[in-house]
């Protein structure tokens, strides 16, 4: 790290400074969204219900923690890594910056390494298009025809549909968008999250939640976070400092849940399940 510490800072200091090139509040607000958001990730909550013990949830904090810190570690060394590589002239510069890992494991890393790491990532890329997919599907045949009260018959056929749909549209999106990896992933995680986490994350811990408090803040977080980013890709409006858009909308959807379920509290026992209210009392 001293090595290249010392070759990167007398050309792009800022790359070193504690935020690196964002501002403090851009900084703070990504981390407001991946740290709260990850309470409203569909691709991994669902997991959570399928367990039959809720004891097996004793070995995740460490499970998790060790995965978190290895693949940490491989961004932000990759990441320092070919920046000094690259300062340094041993390797020419990227026409991407999403080409940084493989172009830096194919280049200094040997082929056994490279081989488990791509595949690694490829396993990890098909579980989580996997979930989404499935997911994505399920609630465009299942949950919303039934929400509104019209079930679809033949859910199989329309399921397949909308798969084929979903993943048609999604590789369009990740293809033409010009945008980073890094950055579609923040707009769905984000927008994941200021639809979800104030649903899932305190309406299924707080009795005094109401299903009009959750519809409000699904519909603010959905038309927030669209409209934010939009506008912020088209280069029409951008919050300054680089306050990132889903971070404002998780909070417009945190205040719009609190204050409807304030004004529908009466509603809040007799729209409660037994099974949900015997959960929250544990």
């Amino acid at each position: 790290m001293s090595g290249i510490s010392r070759t990167i800072l007398p050309a792009d200091a800022a790359f070193l400074s504690p935020w690196g090139k964002l501002t403090p509040l851009a900084a703070l607000s990504f981390f407001f969204v991946f740290g709260m958001g990850s309470l409203g990730q569909p691709q991994a909550i669902h997991k959570y219900y399928m367990l039959r013990d809720p004891q097996q949830l004793k070995w995740y904090p460490l499970l998790k923690t060790v995965g978190q810190i290895v693949v940490l570690l491989l961004f932000f060394g990759v990441g320092v890594g070919v920046k000094a590589l690259v300062t340094s002239g041993r390797m020419p510069p990227l026409a991407r910056p999403d080409e940084a890992t493989p172009s830096f494991l194919l280049r200094f890393t040997p082929s056994l390494l490279a081989a488990l790491v791509f595949s690694g990532v490829a396993a990890a890329t098909m579980s989580a298009v996997n979930s989404f997919i499935n997911i994505g599907a399920a609630v465009v045949t299942h949950d919303i025809p039934v929400a509104l009260g019209r079930p679809l018959g033949n859910e199989l056929r329309w399921g397949r549909i909308s798969t084929l749909v979903i993943a048609v549209a999604a590789a369009l999106i990740a293809q033409f968008s010009g945008s980073l990896v890094a950055f579609l992933g923040i707009f769905g995680w984000g927008l994941f999250a200021s639809t979800l986490v104030p649903a899932l994350a305190v309406g299924l811990n707080w009795q005094g939640a109401t299903r009009a408090g959750a519809i409000a803040s699904i519909a603010t977080g959905l038309a927030v976070t669209l409209t934010l980013e939009t506008l912020a890709f088209l280069k029409v409006f951008t919050f300054p400092a680089g306050v990132s858009g889903t971070a404002v909308a998780l909070v417009a959807s945190l205040l719009v849940f609190f204050a409807v379920s304030w004004l529908t509290r009466a509603r809040a026992p007799a729209e409660l399940d037994a099974d949900v209210r015997l959960v929250m009392e544990v």
